[in-house]
């Protein structure tokens, strides 16, 4: 059940991760801190990737590789609040990353094999249904705060789409 979740933890970080390295332009131009941020967007990429992979396999790849890159990416958050990034999204974000590497580290470690290769009884459909679900509820749960406190929370509502001008409301109940 639980072999599925540093997949879906490393989402969880990888979303958070992207949004806050898409603060790299304020009102449409670069500022001093950016630079600092943009690792942010690759982090956010890769964990996404990973996690992709993980689940497309249905085993964790890379156990120790995902590990390593849990403390990369740790660090890289720490730098990125040098640069203005939001303490709890990089809070947030650093909790599901260093679970995420760690349950991969300790899969791998442990030879967790995939499902119905013999090695181990293979798991029942709802089961693994049920584990995804929680995993994704519990990922919701712990991601959403991480990215409400980021820019792309705050300008999410804006479709001026770079126009900088605001559609004026039309009142469907007014008669022309």
């Amino acid at each position: 059940m639980l072999r599925s979740w540093p997949a879906l933890l490393a989402w969880g970080a990888g979303l958070i991760h992207l949004a806050v390295g898409a603060a790299i332009t304020r009102s449409g131009a670069l500022w001093p801190g950016s630079l600092l941020l943009a690792p942010m967007l690759l982090a956010g990429l890769a964990e996404l990737g990973w996690g992709v992979a993980v689940l497309r396999a249905g085993r964790i790849l890379r156990g120790r590789g995902a590990a390593i890159g849990a403390i990369i990416v740790v660090l890289l958050g720490a730098v990125a609040l040098l640069g203005g990034a939001p303490v709890i999204a990089i809070g947030t974000s650093s909790a599901l990353t260093v679970a995420s590497g760690a349950m991969a580290a300790r899969t791998r470690e442990a030879g967790e094999a995939r499902a119905g290769t013999g090695e181990e009884p293979a798991r029942k459909p709802r089961s693994r249904a049920a584990g995804v679900v929680l995993g994704a509820v519990l990922v919701a749960a712990l991601a959403t705060p991480g990215l409400a406190q980021t820019d792309a929370a705050a300008n999410g509502g804006r479709h001026d789409h770079g126009v900088g001008a605001e559609l004026p409301l039309v009142d469907p109940h007014a008669h022309h």
